[in-house]
């Protein structure tokens, strides 16, 4: 045997009797054989009570710092203790300064985001910070709370040491990027893998789903039209998001969401990224629970997924590089024999159902360009005498998400081919001037209306009454050639 600094030659070490005699209150101990780093006992055990009497040795061993972990080689079982690195005492300095920055952070854009929703003049108010605070900076640290604490107190439950929850501030719009607890201690087994790594993902789910329905009644209350301009950010919902807004009336126009139901769409956005089966996030936690050493494969695919993604969203190359950071595979717990029963594999089917309904492959997209407009009339008959035609106004109103310059133009269609350009007056509420010209070009601001007076008039002999017969007033937008056609029939008086 060799016994490096477990003990001496000849002899077993006082240290290695105690562990011996620890392994031996559960297991009976045939082989002992002694590494410079580690001792390995060889028991003989029930594959039946294995689970619980090797996590009672693991609560006995952890307190004089000790880790034992356990093995099956054959038919043998090896459970192989090694030194623990002690835990210091840390304070929690570190999380109340990073919980404090992410409350500045969220309260700023908390009050830009009200501001924005009410299309208010100042962004930093005492009314708008008070309300940012309050409908949503307090939801979305709910959520973010709610998720981490799920952690930590089903950590505490299978006494695995863990900290407080460290907070992470961002930039506008989001103002945070989530929260993460630091597990201390190795995870004992496939349960407690499971059911920690899932935890947080639950709580955090089903305090988003209120506080996603609080967010639409608000918004239907104070319904806030908007016209998203090109270029602009365009979040994406998930299927569940979706679902949930559909029964809101709101949800077939174009309205921007309240600050709270947008709180809730970074909590579901936060639940989906937690749960990718990758390397320490939770859904890697919950994979390597429920396929060993094989999450590996679903791992890889994950993250060449997310590689692809960032063809469309850069943001997924970052995430990317985090797991790569921390480990694509995921350390196997300390007693990876155990395996899991039924009812803990279903909960990896409710991962997985969480997972689907709260993913969004592209989050968030910028708006493309959107050149529309809508033409009515006052008449589709007008009358002429012996000096003139009579007036009708046509309205051109501007239903895309940028300003638009629209050419005007009016033709006789005599036989069907032969078209006569005819002059008309104009007056437009888009631009506040008036001319008089064969062809006239508008500009309508986004979401505005112009007012287009037109009389016809023969070009030749100029200024002459025009013929009885059917004109085409023809309206061309600039930015995407889109026409629309527009017939007035003219008839005698």
């Amino acid at each position: 045997m060799q016994y490096g600094q477990y003990g001496r030659s000849g002899s077993l070490g006082t240290e290695v009797e105690m562990l011996k005699s620890a392994v031996a209150r559960y297991f009976d101990v045939y082989d002992i054989r002694v590494t410079y780093d580690a001792v390995a006992f060889f028991v003989k055990c029930e594959p039946s009570t294995l689970e619980e009497k090797f996590d009672n040795l693991r609560l006995d061993l952890v307190p004089r710092n000790y880790v034992p972990f356990i093995r099956k080689r054959g038919a043998e079982y090896a459970i192989i203790i090694g030194k623990r690195k002690p835990i210091g005492r840390k304070g929690n300095l570190a999380n109340i300064i990073l919980l404090c920055v992410t409350l500045v952070s969220t309260t700023i854009t908390g009050a830009i985001l009200w501001s924005n929703y009410y299309r208010l003049p100042e962004l930093f108010t005492p009314s708008t910070i008070l309300n940012g605070i309050v409908f949503f900076v307090f939801p979305l640290m709910l959520i973010l709370g709610s998720h981490e604490m799920g952690h930590f107190v089903v950590a505490r439950r299978y006494r695995v040491n863990a900290s407080l929850p460290y907070f992470l501030p961002s930039i506008p719009p989001l103002g945070t990027l989530g929260a993460f607890i630091s597990i201390r201690d190795p995870f004992p087994n496939r349960k407690a893998l499971l059911e920690i790594g899932i935890a947080g993902p639950i709580v955090g789910f089903l305090v988003s789903i209120p506080v996603a329905i609080v967010g639409f009644m608000l918004t239907q209350v104070n319904l806030v039209h908007v016209i998203v301009a090109p270029g602009a950010p365009v979040f994406k919902a998930p299927f569940l998001y979706n679902l949930m807004m559909s029964f809101f009336p709101f949800s077939s126009g174009s309205y921007i969401i309240f600050p709270t139901a947008f709180a809730a769409w970074v909590g579901f956005f936060a639940t989906a990224l937690n749960l990718l089966p990758a390397g320490q996030l939770d859904g890697g936690h919950v994979a390597r629970a429920l396929l060993g050493d094989n999450s590996r494969y679903l791992a890889w695919a994950t993250l060449i997924v997310m590689i692809i993604l960032s063809l469309f969203f850069t943001s997924w190359i970052l995430i990317a590089l985090f797991v790569m950071i921390l480990g694509v595979r995921h350390p196997p717990p300390l007693n990876d024999i155990s395996k899991l029963r039924v009812n803990r594999k279903m909960l990896g089917a409710v991962a997985a159902a969480m997972f689907l309904i709260s993913f969004t492959p592209i989050p968030v997209t910028t708006n493309p360009a959107n050149p529309s407009f809508m033409m009515t009339s006052t008449a589709n008959t007008v009358s002429v005498n012996n000096s003139t035609a009579q007036s009708f106004v046509l309205t051109l109103t501007n239903t895309g998400n940028m300003a638009e310059n629209i050419t005007v133009s009016v033709q006789q269609n005599t036989s069907g081919s032969a078209y006569f350009e005819t002059l008309f007056a104009l007056s437009s509420n888009a631009s506040n001037s008036s001319s008089f010209s064969p062809v006239l070009r508008v500009h309508v601001r986004l979401g505005d209306t112009a007012n287009v007076t037109v009389k016809i008039f023969e070009i030749n002999p100029k200024l002459q009454p025009p013929a009885p017969g059917t004109y085409i007033v023809t309206i061309v937008g600039n930015s995407n050639g889109y026409v629309r056609a527009y017939s007035v029939s003219v008839v005698a008086s």
